[in-house]
């Protein structure tokens, strides 16, 4: 089903820099406080390419996407960044510290390129709606750098655990790189070149699908750039190109290292009628005023068979139980399978607020905020008092398998993987000569800006 094949990757010369100072948490997770410390660990920070700062004089044609481009062509002509000599897999580690449990950890995933294939096809599965804005983003970086310079994180079944003996075999060696983050993770990753193991797992993911656990708007970006790419370059569909794959980290569902958190949710709301907003909440929940301090632990607690979660509305806190799945469903959209109307993640987004508060869908990217961290929700609703906080529960990562196999979407924001797969290891070039490509890229800009600067 997936074609899952080794690619020549482009990696940071160790010889010239100190790993853990180069790389980076993916775009979405990076603050502009977290965004200034990258930029100061190290002028060869990924930051550079994954995030680029904004600067006053920023245009069209000269912006964050197009020094980018240029950081990335840079360091390529000083040998800061440099390619693989032959096709390899990256088989990547990460140690840990669960931040919840405190729990040592350790999660696998092997890094390749990935075929595009729009999800109509099972072959590629998503779980979770995508955001206009971060696309829009993602995109402009595509078009500068021709390059996917972090990974999508997919999730594969290895029930018999063909995959993990394989890789653990491997992961017998000493590493090849090796890096630490600001969270304490260590980041450990081993070249595979050879052609007996490259060849095994391609063959073992031919059977599988992939399961998108993190990166949608990368991954849906990908697909909508090489659509586009293919029909400016005039390129049969026939033609296998470069931009045809994209950089993707698979991890066995059954990996013990797996830590998926909830996605807390502030929502802000015009003020007053707080007590309405309680009182029609009623109708479909069990509403048991409870302590803001025990609201997590009540809702991590509760048995499996239930989805508890918490509000936080004007001071006070509240544990909502759903009453009856197939009442709420009459106020939800039509047509979902039965788990979805179950879901926490739906119950808050197309029940509460799109049904009973009158909070419109086309509203939701402005008026939503998102944390993964429990004493920051818990924070928020001190801080924001007129503002709802809900307080949600870790889902199961068997949850988006069965979402998967559902043919269904759950809200964004629904999963938090923690923790997040470093930028700055492998980066995919999506031209076969991507030096030139980038190369090119600079001249059309700079000819671009001399004609609009001779006409001005």
């Amino acid at each position: 089903m997936a074609e899952f094949k080794p690619f020549k990757a482009y990696r940071y010369a160790l010889q010239k820099v100190t790993l853990s100072e180069v790389i980076a948490p993916p775009y979405d997770v990076i603050s502009p406080a977290g965004q200034d410390r990258l930029y100061q660990k190290s002028p060869y920070n990924c930051i550079r390419l994954i995030l680029n700062r904004e600067e006053a004089q920023d245009s069209e044609k000269q912006n964050r996407y197009t020094r980018a481009r240029d950081f990335l062509a840079e360091w390529m002509r000083q040998g800061i960044l440099t390619q693989e000599a032959r096709p390899a897999f990256y088989v990547y580690q990460q140690d840990f510290k669960d931040i919840r449990s405190g729990e040592q950890k350790v999660r696998t995933s092997i890094l390749g390129r990935l075929r595009l294939e729009p999800f109509e096809r099972g072959v590629v599965i998503p779980h979770e709606k995508t955001l206009a804005k971060p696309k829009a983003d993602r995109r402009k970086l595509f078009e500068a750098t021709d390059t996917n310079l972090s990974p999508v994180f997919g999730l594969y079944e290895d029930a018999k655990g063909e995959a993990r003996a394989q890789l653990a075999a491997i992961m017998s060696r000493p590493c090849d790189a090796e890096a630490s983050d600001e969270d304490k993770v260590r980041h450990r990753l081993w070249v595979v070149q050879e052609a007996a193991a490259t060849g095994t797992f391609s063959r073992f993911m031919e059977k599988r699908p992939v399961y998108i656990a993190d990166g949608h708007h990368r991954y849906q970006t990908a697909l909508d750039y090489a659509a586009d790419r293919r029909a400016r370059e005039g390129v049969s569909a026939a033609s296998e190109q470069s931009y045809d794959s994209v950089l993707m980290a698979l991890v066995a569902f059954e990996d013990a290292g797996i830590s998926l958190y909830p996605t807390h949710r502030l929502v802000a709301l015009e003020k007053g009628a707080d007590a309405e907003r309680i009182e029609k909440l009623k109708q479909y929940f069990d509403v048991e005023p409870a302590a803001a301090a025990s609201l997590v632990q009540r809702i991590e607690s509760s048995p499996a068979s239930r989805t508890p979660f918490g509000l936080l509305l004007d001071g006070k806190a509240w544990l909502l139980n759903l009453k009856d799945w197939k009442a709420a469903s009459t106020k939800m959209p039509a047509g979902k399978p039965e788990l979805w109307y179950k879901l926490d993640v739906s119950l808050v987004s197309h029940l509460i607020l799109g049904g009973l508060w009158d909070v419109p869908e086309s509203s939701w990217e402005n008026v939503i905020r998102y944390t993964h961290s429990d004493p920051e929700a818990l924070d928020w609703a001190v801080k924001n008092p007129s503002a709802a906080v809900f307080i949600l529960k870790a889902p199961f990562v068997s949850v988006l398998r069965d979402m998967g196999q559902a043919r269904e979407l759950m809200p964004q924001k629904s999963t938090y993987f923690y923790p997040k797969l470093a930028s700055g290891l492998v980066m995919n070039p999506l031209s076969e000569d991507l030096p030139a490509a980038l190369a090119q890229k600079a001249q059309s800009s700079a000819l671009s800006t001399a004609a609009c600067s001779k006409n001005t």
